[in-house]
């Protein structure tokens, strides 16, 4: 009876740690995350990098306007024969307070920009064309048909221009399937299968992290005497304009 009782109160901390700190960690991601995004973004448009949004963030642009609450990162694309010319802007990305890696990710071959202020953080996919197919060099359930990308767009976004393709529904449906306008947390799309266990236990890891990056930003705050404005770059309540 003790260890069950144990058992209990172990689930119901764990529970009020999810329901207490994930709306926290979600809010705060996301304000850092609406300034990484029009940040590397406008360093890219500058330095005329050919990307484009993909995955979680094109569905934000998509479907909410907005970073989705809950997503972990901001997801853009590019051919592999992109990456020397991003990785030429390290000291770029430097000055403006970002850290740039060839090494991101489990399987160490994305391209990621983190924040130095929290370490949240932009991955770039790199892609391999192959005929009529862009291959990922990360994982073979990402691959595309190259149509779809082919034809890539400005589109105003969260204060900057970020490129996107022409018929974004169509790369929508692709990577998520016909119903990509409904959200589910922690959904990964055609990738891999949906399942909500796994996105809650996903939210516990998050969440430790999220705290971590909380603590980095008020110590960033409370060294540097930045404002609020300054740390995240645009006021709270911002949100980008869908383009239909």
């Amino acid at each position: 009876m003790g260890i069950l009782i144990s058992a209990l109160g172990v689930i119901a901390l764990i529970v009020a740690f999810m329901l207490v700190l994930t709306p926290l960690v979600d809010a705060h991601r996301r304000l850092v995350l609406r300034r990484a995004l029009p940040d590397v973004c406008s360093i890219f448009e500058a330095a005329g990098i050919d990307y484009w949004c993909d995955f979680g963030t094109l569905l934000g642009y998509y479907r909410e306007g907005d970073i989705i609450r809950g997503d972990k990162d901001v997801d853009l694309s590019a051919l592999i024969t992109e990456k020397p010319k991003v990785m030429a802007l390290a000291d770029v990305f430097r000055s403006r307070g970002y850290m740039l890696t060839d090494r991101g990710g489990g399987a160490r071959k994305l391209l990621r920009i983190y924040d130095v202020r929290t370490h949240f953080y932009v991955d770039v996919y790199p892609y391999l064309t192959d005929g009529d197919m862009l291959r990922s060099v990360i994982a073979p359930t990402e691959d595309l048909p190259a149509r779809l990308v082919a034809d890539r767009v400005g589109a105003p976004f969260l204060g900057a221009t970020l490129r996107v393709p022409e018929n974004v529904p169509a790369l929508l449906t692709y990577r998520y399937g016909p119903g990509f306008m409904q959200p589910r947390r922690g959904d990964k799309g055609t990738a891999r299968p949906y399942s909500r266990i796994r996105s809650v236990l996903e939210d516990l890891q998050d969440n430790c992290l999220g705290v971590a990056a909380l603590l980095r930003a008020g110590y960033y705050r409370l060294t540097s005497g930045k404002s609020r404005v300054d740390l995240y770059g645009i006021p709270k309540n911002a949100r980008g304009d869908r383009a239909d």
